[in-house]
């Protein structure tokens, strides 16, 4: 016979063995069945934005001069969000044909949140949604979402991926120094787990942050500071690429030059030792040392471990042609780009050089030649894609808004009896034109185009009104009061246009908002404390009791005030302050009827009373209705309710003394009645028993 002992501690091996065999159950169902496909997807949506590419570094990168319209001579607008960022945010057009994986990556992650949520991949699943709501840009849900992995897995194997996109949220929202500190605590975690990539992009983000501030030297600092505290020769040389990197995008080709030479007292690998050298020889080429620079390319192409990376070397040996050629049309360079596009078709370097072609053209204003070489920068995505891509769908545009225009004026001169049909044609054809020159920056061109614009429209039309509310737009910066007078107009003569509502918002005066937005307002607070961002929660409770204070929701967004303030701030005085205006405010509401013992025994406590529990467990409601009813009653009131006694009007024929200047042109047994009935019916509620009203006094 088997000992109890004995037979209890099988027991206990065996429940550990189910409850591990069920871990490890739960765990591959989640993999397979769930987490799998979530990370396969990921990978499509990646490649599908190009992202792979970056992310591996098997290529050498391609740096153009001026790309990202860098002003070195002050920083970017307070209400705007950095420059840079736009190249991180997904636009609809990239999303679109990926928006249903991502919508499935969303639906899988919360599929393992709600039903494995004992598993290895909640950490991994949060990760992927967060970053799913960032592809998407929907920063709030996002936010959310890192944080609650940050919370949950602090030293977890995504806690660097967490933090880095985190940063890029807050920065996306236009919260810097929340974005700041998130850096700074993305390196650090990335430091403890040896996530050099992690690192690497914090160091990336704040170096385009500090270049957008016109601060060189500040952006450059974290790479140094990386240097000093790594030991890898390897990484060292990376980060000192990045320095010499950020040097010649920004046209300081001396001190590039520099800095790449110094890739090579490190540690560099081919792909680092191939950069530095090509970018070298691109630095001496337009120092203007054309010689120097050729024979760099020519040594690149001797060298048999660099031969995969020849179109590179092409691409630079193009720039360098360029530049010793004034005239862009001359016949032996187009020979060249010919030869070097067909040797090298789709190549991210050759497209770049399409690029910066167009541009030098676009800049002396042969639009028509420009449109050529943004056409074939465009082919592929490369890093200069999207730039591309915005200036050949304005040029074309441009053309086909001018063209289509020419042959309207000539109908005019044709047929005089559709002038005012031409015209209203005319008019949409030069706001477009007037769109292109916005998009292109030029805001002098844009206005000229939609003032013509507004000239050739009916006055009365809305159409008059959409040119009018562009020149505001356009004027905001430069002439606000100009600016401010046309917002006004639109105002007035459009008031229900779709443009009129952002001219009465710049002008400060928006109609006031339905009844609905109450709630819409206390679900954004709602939404900003469960994210821990208690100063905008507060704004938004605050902003539902001020303009909809007879609304419902105005009493429970006092109430979550003040519960934000005791549970999660903590700070319990904030929290009675809040309370005490629930109760003062909306005594009848069933949030103050749920605080108000809490609040009373609160206020007990601080003045040093002593409160049983019978005082605690005592019915307040009348006397709390009492007190709210006192604050609406007018001075009469209050004074016959103080002097009761004095004023006791019980039978007929009985004088009541004349109290000077209180009747003016009447009786005061008559005021008194009318009073006394008033107040017995109205204010109490009609809920005392009639008999106690005191009979009229008959006439005088």
């Amino acid at each position: 016979m088997t000992p109890p002992r004995i037979i209890s501690l099988l027991l206990v091996a065996s429940t550990i063995a189910g409850l591990s065999g069920c871990a490890w159950y739960d765990n591959r169902i989640t993999y397979f069945n769930t987490y799998y496909n979530m990370q396969r997807i990921r990978g499509e949506i990646l490649d599908e934005f190009d992202y792979q590419e970056e992310l591996k570094r098997n290529r050498p990168r391609v740096l153009i001069p001026g790309l990202d319209s860098i002003k070195l001579t002050s920083g970017p607008p307070k209400n705007s969000i950095y420059q840079f960022l736009r190249g991180l945010q997904i636009d609809r057009t990239k999303l679109q044909p990926v928006a249903t994986k991502v919508d499935s990556i969303l639906m899988k992650g919360s599929k393992v949140v709600a039903f494995h949520p004992k598993s290895d991949y909640i950490e991994g699943s949060l990760f992927l949604m967060a970053e799913a709501y960032f592809f998407r840009s929907e920063w709030v849900p996002s936010q959310q979402k890192c944080l609650e992995l940050i919370e949950r897995f602090p030293d977890g194997e995504f806690s660097p991926d967490a933090h880095i996109l985190l940063a890029k949220v807050y920065l996306m929202q236009r919260k810097v120094s929340q974005g700041t500190q998130a850096l700074s605590k993305a390196v650090d975690v990335a430091w403890y787990r040896d996530r050099y990539d992690v690192a690497s992009e914090a160091y990336r983000i704040q170096a385009e942050m500090a270049i957008e501030d016109g601060d060189i030297e500040k952006a450059i600092m974290p790479y140094k500071q990386a240097l000093i505290m790594c030991e890898d020769g390897v990484q060292r040389a990376k980060w000192q690429i990045e320095i010499a990197s950020i040097y010649y995008r920004i046209g300081k080709y001396e001190l590039a030059e520099a800095a790449f030479r110094k890739v090579f007292d490190e540690n560099p690998d081919a792909l680092g030792q191939f950069e530095s050298l090509l970018y070298i020889a691109s630095c001496r080429a337009r120092q203007g040392q054309f010689d120097e620079a050729s024979e760099l390319y020519a040594k690149l192409e001797d060298r048999k471990a660099f031969s995969e990376w020849a179109s590179f070397i092409q691409a630079e040996r193009l720039a360098l042609d360029r530049l010793r050629q004034e005239n862009a049309k001359d016949k032996t360079l187009l020979a060249r780009e010919r030869f070097a596009d067909t040797s090298f078709v789709g190549k991210p370097e050759l497209m770049a050089q399409s690029f910066q072609k167009g541009m030098a053209l676009y800049k002396t204003g042969e639009y028509q030649e420009a449109l050529k070489y943004f056409a074939k920068a465009k082919i592929i995505r490369t890093p200069v894609y999207d730039v591309a891509n915005k200036y050949y769908t304005a040029l074309r545009s441009w053309d086909e808004a001018k063209r289509r225009l020419y042959l309207l004026d000539q109908h005019l001169v044709v047929d005089t009896s559709r002038r005012d049909s031409i015209n209203r044609l005319r008019s949409g054809e030069l706001y477009s034109i007037g769109r292109v020159h916005e998009t292109l920056d030029k805001a002098d061109s844009a206005r000229i185009y939609y003032r013509r614009a507004f000239e050739a429209s009916d006055p009365a039309s809305e159409d008059a009104g959409k040119c009018l509310f562009a020149q505001a737009r356009l004027l905001k910066d430069s002439d606000p009061i100009v600016s401010d007078s046309l917002f006004e107009v639109i105002s007035l003569r459009w008031p229900r246009s779709p443009f009129a509502k952002e001219a009465a918002a710049n002008l400060g005066y928006t109609a006031d908002a339905t009844i609905d937005d109450a709630a819409e307002l206390y679900a954004s607070g709602s939404k900003f404390r469960m994210i821990k961002d208690y100063s905008f929660a507060s704004r938004q409770f605050m902003t539902v009791v001020n303009k909809f204070p007879q609304s419902d929701i105005a009493p429970k967004a006092l109430y979550a005030m003040g519960w934000m303030f005791e549970r999660d701030v903590q700070r319990n005085d904030s929290a009675l302050f809040y309370y005490q205006q629930l109760i003062e405010r909306y005594p009848r509401s069933e949030y103050a009827r749920e605080i108000r013992a809490s609040v009373e025994f609160a206020l007990a406590k601080m003045n040093g009373v002593e409160v049983s529990d019978s005082t605690l467990l005592r019915d307040l409601d009348k006397e709390l209705l009492q007190r709210a009813t006192d604050k609406d009653k007018d001075v009469m009131q209050q004074l016959m309710d103080n002097n009761r006694d004095a004023f006791q009007v019980t039978a007929p024929g009985v004088n009541v003394p004349q109290i000077p200047g209180m009747t003016p042109g009447g009786s005061l047994n008559n005021i008194l009645q009318g009073q006394i009935r008033d107040a017995q019916g109205n204010i109490m509620g009609n809920k005392q028993d009639s008999t106690n009203v005191p009979p009229p006094l008959p006439k005088p």
